[in-house]
């Protein structure tokens, strides 16, 4: 086949797997992760020559995320028994393959000793891929007895693999892509993002890999927290580049959807495919524009849906010190009696667009809960208890409706104040059952979209999906963070949708940033930290804010050094920024 035709079949590859996405069902089969299903290129190089039986084990691992790769480890029967098209295991990049040290067995007297070799493979996962392509963490330690064979010409390779297909962090990362894939909240006011992973190669296959976990559905841990313009839609025709580079999608059964819901599956479309392709987008609807008149999309064309989730500009934050609020900007006491020293204050939040505050103030009967505006007398919510977290607002509905809800901890339980049609706030209980098993809940934070919720248990960091029904709301599809790095965090936030910054007491770790899923972790430098750490802010576009032993501190982030906020307050401050 000459280079042109081998292009055209790479190309035409591309479109057939794009294509392919019409009819997703709603669980993936255990190939979800690696559906590009491209034929082997025949030029994967094979076992490193002359290893030992240890060592042709670790190799095989290495390279478990290549699937056509890793077949060249297995004999005959090896092959039989490896399904290296599953959905891959994560495990730590330390692993041990050392000798079987259990106790001797009769042996068969037609066995050859020194042609079979028993290798105990010893993992650590870190977490799975579903079949949803997202990441679900786990932690735990496994051990497995992988038979190896000596092969004719001397060479060895694996008769009994293990039944699950582990590939080392690293190794995950070279042969796995993070994608981010858009859905909306509840009221379709903004988008929300919904971390993925796909086949990293071939590269020209990866739109449509991104098409075809985005119109599969939610995460299943999103399922319920989110909706989709984009359900029961599939694709018209083949998706083709244009001779300029231009990609060509014609979607069908879009039935009668009006312009503002096109637009919201164009902005699904574009935002999901970003960093994926520098092409231009042409969407079509059963052969013509999907919206009459625009026929070619880049990012820069889309209605912004995340604006409600990043606080304006000339919102600096405040910080708690000493019982008052003060502003991050300039250090000032802030309006009302907030700020004068008529409420005692012990933490607060406030809401994203500034307008609202919620704090937690101290009394002779303990702390208690106080909500109304910014600069103005806060009203008494009907909630005692004796410990109170800082609280965190919820998006508002619409640019029309204020913020009218507010969560916080008040001994261990998860409670929201709503406000009540006659402008009062009442406490009402959050389903948090699911936590149960993870301890105390001590902190708190939700998601600027609303949609998830960042909690602190037991030390312990914890993510879980917030789930509205009616009038009801819950925390559901718990799952534990690193749980390897993070075991004494005090304080989360979010400094994006998808990314956190934790808190912790543990000298190696005190500050860091991590996905939303956990699968990825970035130390701050620990520089200029005096520990421990005692709180810590983060907001999109704002500097991470911490206090640790002597003040407060500021970052732009990682790797870059911290320094003193110039109105930080103090060692016993609180900052926060609005949400």
């Amino acid at each position: 086949m000459t280079r042109r035709r081998a292009a055209y079949a790479l190309l035409l590859l591309s479109v057939l797997l794009f294509t392919g996405c019409a009819n997703i069902p709603e669980v993936s089969t255990p190939h979800a992760v690696r559906d590009d299903k491209e034929e082997p290129t025949g030029n994967v190089d094979g076992p490193t020559k002359n290893l030992d039986a240890f060592d042709l084990v670790r190799e095989f691992i290495h390279r478990s995320g290549n699937p056509e790769a890793a077949e060249m480890y297995l004999t005959d029967k090896g092959k039989q028994g490896w399904n290296g098209e599953a959905t891959p295991t994560i495990i730590l990049d330390t692993f041990d393959t050392v000798p079987d040290r259990s106790p001797p067995v009769a042996e068969d007297p037609g066995a050859v000793s020194n042609d079979a070799v028993t290798v105990v493979l010893e993992v650590t996962p870190v977490g799975r891929i579903g079949a949803d392509h997202a990441f679900i963490p786990s932690i735990e330690d496994k051990k497995f007895q992988v038979d190896v064979r000596r092969q004719k010409g001397g060479q060895w390779r694996i008769d009994t693999p293990p039944n699950t297909m582990y590939v080392p962090v690293s190794d995950f990362e070279a042969s796995y892509r993070a994608v981010t894939v858009y859905y909306f909240d509840k009221d379709l006011r903004v988008t929300v993002p919904d971390l993925r992973y796909v086949a990293a190669e071939p590269v020209s296959g990866l739109p449509a890999r991104v098409i075809n976990v985005l119109l599969s559905g939610p995460s299943d841990n999103m399922r319920s927290s989110v909706r989709s313009p984009l359900e029961g839609i599939g694709t018209r025709t083949n998706v083709v580049p244009d001779p300029d580079g231009t990609l060509v999608g014609d979607l069908k059964e879009l039935g009668d959807k009006s312009t503002e819901q096109r637009e919201q599956i164009a902005t699904q479309i574009v935002q999901s495919l970003q960093n994926v392709t520098s092409s231009r987008l042409r969407l079509r609807a059963d052969g013509q524009d999907l919206i009459p008149g625009r026929r070619d999309w880049r990012l820069g064309d889309l209605k912004v849906y995340d604006a409600p989730t990043k606080p304006d500009s000339d919102q600096a934050g405040l910080v708690v010190t000493d019982g008052r609020l003060h502003s991050l900007r300039d250090g000032r006491p802030i309006g009302g009696p907030a700020g004068d020293g008529t409420y005692t204050v012990l933490n607060a939040a406030q809401s994203i667009d500034g307008g609202q505050l919620a704090a937690v103030v101290q009394t002779s009967a303990g702390p208690r809960l106080r909500v109304g505006a910014t600069g103005g007398p806060l009203q008494l919510v009907n909630l005692e208890a004796k410990t109170m977290s800082r609280p965190t607002w919820l998006l508002s509905t619409s640019n029309e409706v204020a913020t009218k809800e507010v969560w916080t901890v008040a001994d261990g339980n998860v409670v929201r104040a709503v406000r009540t049609g006659d402008g009062t706030w009442k406490a009402l209980q959050v389903n948090a059952s699911d936590m149960t098993d993870f301890g105390p809940i001590t902190q708190l934070r939700l998601s600027r979209d609303g949609t998830r919720a960042a909690l602190i248990a037991n030390g312990r960091l914890v993510m879980a999906s917030v789930v509205r029904e009616n009038n009801s709301a819950s925390l559901r599809f718990p799952r534990r963070l690193r749980p390897l790095d993070v075991v004494q965090a005090v304080g989360v936030d979010w400094q994006s949708q998808e990314t956190l910054v934790v808190a912790t007491t543990q000298g190696a770790l005190p500050v860091a940033s991590l996905s939303v899923d956990g699968l990825k972790l970035d130390p701050f430098d620990r520089n200029n930290l005096q520990l421990p750490i005692k709180a810590i802010a983060a907001a999109p576009d704002r500097d991470v804010i911490v206090t640790d032993s002597a003040a407060v501190l500021s970052v732009p982030g990682v790797g870059q050094l911290w320094r003193q906020h110039p109105h930080g307050q103090g060692s016993d401050a609180i900052p926060f920024y609005p949400g």
